[in-house]
């Protein structure tokens, strides 16, 4: 019999907790440093490359410009259920994503739009098969609108989990038939969580781009998708009072701007007037309320809460084999100087294409001269 039996080591039976307290030390330590390998750490503020082709034209002071916000997901089309909304999806195929790339490209043609604001456009991803939506689209589009500047908000070489196992990759995306100037990327708010399973999440953000007048002025044109789940959070107000940190350090200065994007939350009195189904996990007071108070945006609160908000609809649900509009979750606003002249949900021929409706608006830009009035 060996005198120096298990027991008698040190860390076992003078302490128990020892030798598997330094395996859990050693494997989260192991998980963090590959987390931090594997994915992508913005700064709160990164320069962002703007795509000029050509001799893009500049935008004038007092023109009236065409705007389109949508959240393309992924250029999935509607025919999935994916895993995050309760369904078995997970991959997308090629086929259908060059489809649905063709049907924006003739949507977008067919509106006509001077600058177009996208969200959920995927590169490299493995679930819409590694392809680069974001030259997809571009060749879709047409000639004029070749102008782009694009920031990631999900980036990672590997995300472990189960229903993704490979690489992701998500942008926000602005194309303009105007000539582009600088563009910056702003890091929101995240939603609280374990440190590494933060790292493999998205990174909400809010990308900015100068677009130039000859006068040497310039309107800036903001695009953002905030958070889908907030788990009881408070990550929307934060993220809400992100934005409005940005807009009015723009608007103290008189510089014109338009904002747009996917918000992920109803216009304030909206919730009352939705069925339990239909209304998701939104709150009452919407946190966009802060927004409305400040700056004019659309759809109105009035129509969006209304005997026709249905109109003002922009994302959809799943009802047997189609979708159907169920709530407003897509926005403009502007600032003081900037006139929202109209607005308009495009519902038909786009019900297959996302899970979001096209929102369009109009906008007056400044005269020359002209000063933000509070």
């Amino acid at each position: 019999m060996n005198d120096r039996s298990d027991s008698n080591w040190p860390g076992t039976a003078r302490n128990p907790l020892l030798l598997p307290a330094s395996w859990l030390v050693g494997s989260v330590a192991g998980a963090y440093l590959l987390s931090r390998f594997l994915n992508y750490h913005p700064k709160s503020v990164e320069p962002i490359e703007a795509r000029n082709v050509g001799r893009a034209p500049f935008l004038l002071p007092g023109e009236r410009v065409r705007v389109v916000t949508f959240n393309v997901q992924f250029l999935a089309g509607a025919g999935y259920h994916f895993f995050y909304d309760g369904g078995p999806d997970t991959l997308v195929a090629r086929g259908d994503i060059e489809s649905t790339a063709m049907k924006i490209g003739a949507f977008i043609a067919s509106s006509n739009p001077d600058l177009v604001l996208l969200q959920e456009v995927d590169c490299g991803a493995r679930r819409t098969c590694y392809l680069d939506e974001l030259t997809l689209l571009s060749s879709a589009f047409p000639e004029r609108l070749q102008n782009h500047v694009a920031a990631c908000y999900w980036r990672s070489k590997f995300v472990p989990h189960p229903k993704i196992l490979g690489p992701a990759g998500t942008k926000l995306v602005i194309f303009s038939r105007y000539r582009l100037g600088k563009a910056r990327r702003y890091q929101l708010p995240r939603t609280p969580r374990n440190p590494i399973v933060s790292d493999f999440n998205l990174k909400r953000a809010l990308l900015e781009v100068e677009v130039p007048l000859p006068n040497g002025e310039y309107l800036t044109v903001l695009n953002t998708h905030l958070e889908a789940f907030p788990k009881g959070s408070n990550v929307m107000e934060r993220q809400v009072q992100k934005l409005l940190e940005r807009l009015n350090w723009l608007s103290r200065r008189n510089r014109p701007w338009i904002l747009g994007g996917d918000f992920n939350l109803l216009p304030p009195g909206q919730s009352a007037r939705l069925s339990p189904e239909t209304r998701g996990i939104h709150r009452e007071p919407s946190e966009i309320g802060a927004i409305y108070e400040r700056y004019a945006g659309v759809p109105q609160v009035a129509e969006a809460t209304g005997a026709q908000m249905h109109r003002c609809f922009t994302f959809t649900q799943r009802s047997g084999a189609t979708r159907i509009p169920v709530r407003t979750l897509d926005y403009f606003f502007a600032s003081p100087t900037v006139t929202i002249q109209g607005y308009s949900v495009q519902r038909e021929g786009m019900l297959n294409v996302s899970d979001h409706l096209p929102l369009i608006a109009e906008f007056t830009l400044p005269a020359p001269g002209q000063r933000a009035m509070h």
